[in-house]
Formats: structure tokens, sequence, C-alpha cells
């Protein structure tokens, strides 16, 4: 049982990372070049185990020539329990995005969460002051892949970056 749960876990991954990347591909959701399928953060590979989010991207700015670049980790909230899914989620993000500022300053980390989490935990206060607090950027995506991606911007993360 456990693991055809595995395997269907992999599965749901797959195909939530296979929408995303098309979706960040097209230009009306933000003209994104995926360049890293997985990203895989710099660490001493030597004594430290890897560190792996699900996307890399890259767009070009045309007003400043110059590229926007982002790291995605995808997160499905399909647990019975979406506190110990959000849990998991930050702890994630606040890990990569420590490597990430050490290795790629100009690479900033979104977290992707489906529609039913942005709905669900994440309007309620556990979930919104956690996001604002920790100025974590979302990607809401849809697991039928039907509707476009939403993009949310905390009101805090421009303030002191």
């Amino acid at each position: 049982m456990a693991t055809r749960q595995a395997q269907r876990k992999i599965f749901d991954n797959d195909v939530t990372k296979r929408h995303l990347s098309r979706c960040c591909e097209r230009d009306t959701y933000k003209g994104w070049t995926v360049t890293h399928d997985p990203y895989i953060f710099r660490t001493d590979l030597r004594t430290d185990p890897r560190l792996i989010a699900d996307l890399g991207a890259e767009r070009l700015i045309a007003a400043e020539r110059k590229y926007e670049k982002i790291v995605v980790e995808i997160k499905n909230f399909l647990r019975t329990s979406q506190v110990v899914d959000l849990e998991e989620a930050v702890g994630k993000y606040s890990i990569y995005n420590i490597f990430l500022r050490q290795h790629e300053p100009d690479r900033t980390l979104w977290l992707a969460v489906p529609l039913h989490a942005s709905e669900n935990i994440l309007s309620r206060e556990v979930g919104r002051v956690t996001l604002e607090a920790m100025r974590i950027p979302v990607i809401v995506y849809s697991l039928s892949g039907k509707e476009p991606l939403i993009w949310k911007i905390p009101k805090s993360f421009t303030e002191n970056v």
C-alpha cells in the first residue's frame, strides 16, 4: 500500500511540474523559460545531502535588458492535514532560500501551491500570517491545469530586500 501511494505521489508531482513548466513558458503566463528541471542547489556534495527544488526559470525584462530568474518549489498539499503540508513547505522554502541567497542571489524562490490550498489553509490566519511574515511569493496553480497561474507577491516582499 505504501509503495502504491509513493508511486501516485511521484506521478502527481510529475504531472504538476509539467503543467507548471508549460504555463510558465507561455507568454500569457509571464513568458518564462525553464532553465533547470530540477534546480539543484550548490552544497558541499561530499558532506551534505543534495537539495533539489522542482524548477528554475528565467525571463528577459525588455525595459532593462536583463534577466529575472526564479526557482520554483512545487507543493501539492494532498495530506489530510494542510497544517503539516504548510509546515513542510515553509521549512523547505526556508532552507532553499538560505542556499539560494548564498549562491545565486539574483534568483527569487517561489512556492507553487494548488488552488485548494490557497483557498483553504493559506487564506486562514495561520497561512496568511506565515507567508507575509516570511515574505514568501506564491504561484497558485489548478490541479486540473485549466485555470491560469496566479502570481501572489506578499506586501512586505519588496520592503528591505
